[in-house]
C-alpha cells in the first residue's frame, strides 16, 4: 500500500529512491505511462518509487483567479496512485514560501530526506521559482548529486498531448466519454454518502448523496449513466447532478440511484464513475412527470451500461 506523508521528508527518511515531481491531477494516461516507467525502474533497482506532489495546486496559490478545479481530490489521487504500485507519495503543502524556492533550493530540501538515484519527469514539466526547474536543469543538478534523469515522452491522443487542462475542458462540457479516453477510465467522484432531503426515497428512487469536496470539478448539471463501486462490488447507476429544480432547490447535489441495490449507504465511501450524459437537468411541471422521467432515465442507463 502506498505510504502518504506530508512536508519535506525528514533527514534520512528515504533510502535509495526513484522519484518524480508534479501535480498529477487526474492521474491520466500520460501520467500513467510515466509512473509505470518510474515504478518498474525502481523495482528493478531495489529502490523505492516516490512521487512528490503539491496541495493545493500551485496555481491556486500563485494565481488564485485562475485556480483550476481538481480532476482528482488528494484522496482520489492517492487512491489511484496506490493502484499504480507506488511506494510513497510525498505531499508538499504549497505556500507562497514554497513557490519562492528556486529549483535548486527545492531539490536540496528533498535531498536531505531521500537518496535520489533516478528521476523521471515529463517533457514539459517545470518547477521552482520562475519555472526554471526543467529537465535540462535536473540533468545538470543530477550530475552533481549522483542521480540520473529520464524524460518520459508526451502521450498523444488525436494528435494532441493528453493533459489535465484538456480533460478539464471536456468534463466542464459534460463530455465524460471523451474525457474517459484521455483518463484511461471513466471520470470519478469518490466520496462519503451524507444525509440529504430524502426526495429520491419519496419519489421511489432512493439516492446516495455524495459529499462534494472543495474545488472538486463537477460536470454540468445533468443526468448521467454511471457505475457505482461499493465495498468492492460494482453496480449500475443513474446519477443526478444539479439543484433539484422541480423542488426549488438552491444547493448543488450529486445523487446516485444505485441499480439493484438495497442497503444503507450513509457515511460509507463509494465511487461513482460517470459513463455517459443522458440528458440535461430539467424542471418538471409535476411530481408524477418527474417520476416518469426518472424511470426512463434508469432504463436508458441500463441500456447504455449493458453496451459499455
Amino acid at each position: 500500500m502506498t505510504a502518504v506523508s506530508f512536508g519535506f521528508p525528514a533527514p534520512g527518511a528515504f533510502g535509495p529512491s526513484h522519484a518524480t515531481i508534479g501535480t498529477f491531477d487526474g492521474v491520466h494516461r500520460g501520467h500513467q505511462a510515466l509512473l509505470k516507467t518510474l515504478v518498474a525502474g525502481a523495482r528493478s533497482a531495489g529502490a523505492a518509487s516516490v512521487l512528490i506532489t503539491f496541495e493545493p495546486h500551485p496555481r491556486c496559490v500563485l494565481d488564485p483567479d485562475h485556480c483550476p478545479p481538481n480532476l482528482t481530490t488528494l484522496d482520489e489521487k492517492t487512491w489511484l496512485l496506490d493502484q499504480m504500485g507506488l511506494d510513497h507519495v510525498v505531499v508538499i503543502p504549497f505556500t507562497p514560501q514554497i513557490g519562492a524556492l528556486s529549483a535548486a533550493a527545492f531539490m536540496q530540501r528533498l535531498l536531505r530526506g531521500m537518496e535520489i538515484r533516478r528521476m523521471v519527469v515529463g517533457e514539459n514539466h517545470r518547477f521552482g521559482h520562475g519555472q526554471r526547474g526543467d529537465s535540462a536543469f535536473l540533468r545538470r543538478f543530477g550530475a552533481r548529486h549522483g542521480f540520473t534523469v529520464e524524460v518520459a515522452p508526451t502521450v498523444l491522443r488525436g494528435r494532441e498531448p493528453i493533459s489535465s487542462s484538456r480533460i478539464r475542458r471536456l468534463v466542464l462540457l459534460g463530455q465524460v466519454r471523451a474525457a474517459a479516453q484521455l483518463l484511461g477510465r471513466d471520470y470519478a467522484i469518490r466520496s462519503i454518502v451524507e444525509h440529504g432531503a430524502k426526495r429520491g426515497r419519496q419519489l421511489g428512487f432512493p439516492t446516495a448523496n455524495l459529499r462534494i469536496a472543495p474545488n472538486k470539478l463537477i460536470p454540468p448539471n445533468a443526468i448521467y449513466a454511471s457505475r457505482v463501486d461499493i465495498d468492492g462490488q460494482t453496480y449500475g447507476g443513474a446519477t443526478s447532478i444539479g439543484f433539484r429544480p422541480t423542488f426549488g432547490g438552491n444547493t448543488l447535489t450529486v445523487e446516485a440511484f444505485v441499480l439493484d441495490f438495497d442497503g444503507d449507504l450513509y457515511e460509507r465511501l463509494i465511487t461513482v464513475w460517470l459513463v455517459q450524459r443522458l440528458r440535461a437537468e430539467k424542471r418538471f411541471a409535476s411530481v408524477p412527470a418527474l417520476q416518469q422521467q426518472m424511470a426512463r432515465d434508469v432504463e436508458n442507463a441500463r441500456r447504455i451500461l449493458s453496451h459499455s
